[in-house]
């Protein structure tokens, strides 16, 4: 799963896409209207003690009503998607981006919070420990992106108003993240070896109930060969590749 600000996930297989809804972005212009109504009110004021009046305090309880829906929206966006995600499949490899990093992007900084990519790292991570299956991070520096999927060939550079992804060996053109999701997923092969991508990661066709919060989360958690010959995550852990 490739993850991106103009289509939040895009997949490797033949699952549709899903569209950044931008929640912040769409209420926007509300909270900059509700914001003015706050500092036109008298609010309080530490250096005279004063304490803010009763619309001050009904103008402050409408703007944090809109920031909470704000929230409210993303969080269940990504859960949604987490969750199906770690129903579906045993194996999930997404990248461990340096969110901190891209967010000093002036112009994406906004977007990129917005659409909380960290936090579709977290859930994986304990959503597919819960359903049996693992979680693999490829490293910041795998080049998912540059990397042509049809030949492997690797270009020196790949500028972000590039969406197309277009190969000079092969001759390949292909969607950019679509691209990055197959590279991913040929990743995924090569760690998981033999067996379809969508066992879980006992090697076994259904999925394991979750554990209530007093069982396996607070187990010790140990790293174990499956019968695969696979080294599989400890509880909470996820697999890193570099």
């Amino acid at each position: 799963m490739d993850l991106g600000v103009a289509t939040l996930a895009v997949f490797s297989d033949d699952r549709p896409p899903v569209a950044n809804p931008r929640h912040l972005a769409g209420a926007l212009r509300k909270l900059r209207r509700l914001s003015r109504r706050v500092s036109r009110r008298a609010g309080p004021d530490r250096r005279t003690s004063r304490r803010p009046s009763r619309r001050w305090r009904r103008a402050d309880a409408a703007r944090a009503r809109a920031q909470n829906r704000v929230a409210a929206l993303r969080r269940d966006t990504l859960h949604k998607l987490t969750t199906g995600l770690a129903h579906s499949y045993g194996t999930i490899v997404v990248e461990d981006l340096h969110v901190a990093g891209m967010a000093r992007n002036r112009r994406l900084a906004r977007a990129i919070h917005d659409a909380g990519f960290g936090e579709i790292r977290r859930q994986l991570g304990y959503k597919t420990v819960w359903n049996g299956g693992r979680l693999i991070m490829a490293g910041r520096w795998y080049p998912s992106s540059k990397t042509c999927s049809g030949c492997g060939a690797v270009k020196a550079k790949l500028p972000l108003s590039a969406r197309t992804f277009t190969c000079e060996t092969c001759g390949l053109v292909i969607d950019r993240d679509r691209n990055a999701a197959l590279n991913l997923a040929s990743l995924a092969r090569q760690v998981a070896g033999s067996g379809p991508e969508t066992l879980n990661g006992r090697g076994a066709d259904r999925k394991t109930p979750p554990g209530g919060a007093g069982g396996r989360e607070t187990s010790t958690p140990h790293r174990a060969t499956g019968q695969d010959g696979d080294l599989h995550p400890a509880m909470g852990e996820s697999l890193k590749i570099p």
